[in-house]
């Protein structure tokens, strides 16, 4: 009887642990899972720049949420669409906007967000802080200003772009989707002068080294 109880005993100390390693396994595994779901509507970096960010008329929400995601805006497109279901919208909405649970986010409007922001501050400013901007005469090429590559980093400005050009030969190769101009042939038969103007607003005039600021540029 004396060996039984001692067994019994030494049984109920294993049990005691187990359920208590158990509970401290839970507990911590609870405390993880949470810890990684907050996480995930962290800002992706620090100190980055504000962007202005276009939602044009026919764009979708699919759109707004996997670009955001695609530039660097939000760690998970889930939490992200978890935040802009759950964030206040104290905006009444225009009509033809996105709707997401009860909230909206306006068409045709512009908004400042950052990388540095968390999903639940852009989500704040696509329901509440919108400028309306009509594309009647044209949007621009890229809905986010300044332009971005894949993951946020900005993408080389114009003048970047067209550094490398120092001569007018290197000028006329240059010309195409970003701009640029050569000079008319009848302004040679006038002047006996060809000149082009590079993308990034330069003028260069062909024999003659160095370049001038073209006219309004």
């Amino acid at each position: 009887m004396i060996m039984v109880g001692i067994h019994n005993k030494l049984l109920k100390q294993k049990i005691t642990k187990f359920t208590y390693a158990t509970a401290i396994l839970l507990v911590l595994g609870s405390f993880l899972l949470y810890k990684n779901w907050q996480n995930k509507f962290g800002a992706p970096r620090q100190n980055a720049p504000n962007i202005e960010f276009t939602i044009r008329k026919d764009t979708t929400l699919e759109a707004v949420i996997s670009d955001s995601a695609y530039y660097g805006f939000i760690k998970d497109e889930k939490a992200f669409r978890f935040a802009l279901t759950h964030s206040k919208d104290m905006s009444t909405g225009r009509s033809g906007g996105l709707i997401i649970g009860k909230n909206t986010i306006d068409r045709e409007a512009k908004y400042t967000i950052s990388q540095s922001m968390t999903a639940w501050e852009i989500a704040d400013i696509l329901l509440n802080k919108g400028e309306y901007t009509s594309c009647d005469k044209g949007c621009p090429d890229s809905n986010f200003n300044p332009k971005l590559l894949q993951d946020g980093d900005l993408a080389p400005t114009v003048k970047q772009q067209y550094e490398y050009i120092k001569t007018y030969e290197d000028c006329t190769k240059s010309i195409g989707h970003d701009g640029g101009q050569l000079s008319s042939e009848q302004y040679f038969q006038k002047t006996g002068i060809k000149k082009c103007v590079s993308p990034d607003g330069r003028e260069f005039t062909k024999g003659k080294e160095g370049w001038s600021d073209a006219v309004g540029g």
